[in-house]
């Protein structure tokens, strides 16, 4: 690493640590959204906006769902086999914890 480049990266360590103490402000800041943790297995809600054959999957339908950390989603489709889609088919929806426990009666 060159002297000048290390120097520059020293002083940014210097000014993090000002930062953090609270005894400067800084002068830029970012925010990284980090998506919720679909962990695997973990059943949610999505709507079906798109579909590779519309006898199997509805659009605009509410489906239930478990993500896998593949990037698929797994949901009962309209042939009534859990099948693995393109999380790309779906968007997930959210609601209330009293919504879904009546959605998940409904469904038994």
């Amino acid at each position: 690493m060159k002297t000048e480049d290390f120097q520059g990266l020293l002083e940014s360590v210097r000014e993090a640590k000002q930062i953090l103490r609270g005894e400067k402000q800084a002068a830029r800041e970012f925010v990284v959204e980090v998506p919720p943790d679909r962990s695997k297995g973990q059943t949610s809600y999505v709507i079906c906006i798109q579909t590779d054959d519309p006898s199997l999957l509805i659009p605009r339908k509410i489906y239930e769902a478990n993500y896998s950390h593949s990037g698929l989603v797994r949901v009962v489709d309209e042939a009534g086999a859990a099948t693995l889609y393109p999380e790309n088919f779906f968007i997930p929806i959210a609601f209330p914890k009293e919504v879904e426990r009546v959605l998940a009666q409904v469904g038994d």
